[in-house]
């Protein structure tokens, strides 16, 4: 998985400033990627946000740790958390690392590819409500492109 995540570095941090580039989308701060290890049950998840060249850290989370997303894995629809505010326990896994960020909303897109589960790409916002109809379409698109660098991260990690 390593020589995945390593791979990915560079094209993943690539999407996301076109993201930023487009117009609606400036409140749009955090990109992850969470690549999911079948064997493991584990999911390799990393930030495509920052600027620079070394490879961001790495966090291993196992799935079993963290039910919500199980439940999200295993379906085609995005969570999205309209306002972190509104969540009074800070230690839900799901907004902790959304809250560090600085973020106020966020969506988690579950990534399948030929019917095999692939991980999860989580998008953040400087301010609630912004997951609008017509931006989850856009990220939704986006998170379409992730897949498909993720199966080819996959693809040059076995080779």
């Amino acid at each position: 998985m390593d020589r995945a995540v390593a791979w990915l570095n560079d094209p993943a941090r690539r999407l996301h400033r076109m993201l930023n580039t487009m117009q609606g989308m400036t409140a749009l701060r955090h990109v992850s990627l969470a690549l999911h290890d079948p064997v493991t049950d584990m999911l390799w998840a990393f930030t495509c946000s920052e600027d620079g060249d070394q490879p961001s850290e790495v966090q291993e989370i196992d799935m079993n740790d963290v039910p919500s997303l199980v439940l999200l894995a295993g379906g085609h629809e995005p969570r999205i958390v309209p306002d972190l505010a509104e969540y009074a326990e800070t230690s839900r896994f799901h907004t902790t690392g959304a809250r560090k960020s600085g973020c106020r909303s966020c969506m988690t897109v579950p990534l399948h590819y030929d019917g095999a589960f692939l991980g999860f790409v989580i998008f953040g916002a400087m301010v609630p409500n912004f997951f609008s109809p017509a931006v989850r379409s856009v990220l939704e698109t986006y998170s379409e492109a992730f897949a498909i660098l993720i199966c080819r991260a996959l693809e040059e990690a076995a080779i």
